[in-house]
């Protein structure tokens, strides 16, 4: 389970709103004990320059620097979040190609600019992604 703020979620909705029609991207930390609980959201810039409608690429110094941030006050990357405007909240085949063993892959479905639907997903031992509940408080 991923537990998340209305509030933390409510952030990474007006980030993809912002960024919309093009994919946005961000990195969730938090504590992973027993369950995964988010406490705070990072945009992230998107590198993919070419195909910011359908693809996102982290920026590497942006994750080492939220990292090393999250371990200094004892946190940990939970995962990512990133946007699939007017395309549905499920993983694609780029997503599952690019996706980390052991984190959380929120995807954010937004239509026409306001229609907000999300999903999070985990890799599984096989390599395939598996829906994660997410609860908010």
């Amino acid at each position: 389970m991923l537990k998340i703020s209305r509030n933390l979620l409510e952030d990474i909705y007006q980030h993809v709103r912002r960024d919309y029609p093009y994919e946005c991207c961000g990195i969730i930390t938090g504590r992973n004990d027993p369950i995964k609980e988010v406490l705070a959201t990072h945009p992230v810039a998107n590198l993919n320059k070419e195909r910011t409608h359908d693809r996102y690429e982290l920026d590497p110094r942006q994750f080492q620097l939220i990292d090393d941030q999250a371990r200094k006050q004892g946190l940990s990357v939970l995962g990512f979040y990133h946007s699939h405007p007017d395309h549905p909240c499920a993983p694609s085949e780029f997503d599952r190609d690019h996706a980390w063993e052991g984190y959380s892959y929120m995807i954010i479905a937004i239509a026409a600019g306001q229609r907000i639907e999300v999903t999070s997903w985990t890799i599984n031992d096989k390599g395939r992604f598996e829906e994660e509940e997410i609860g908010t408080e």
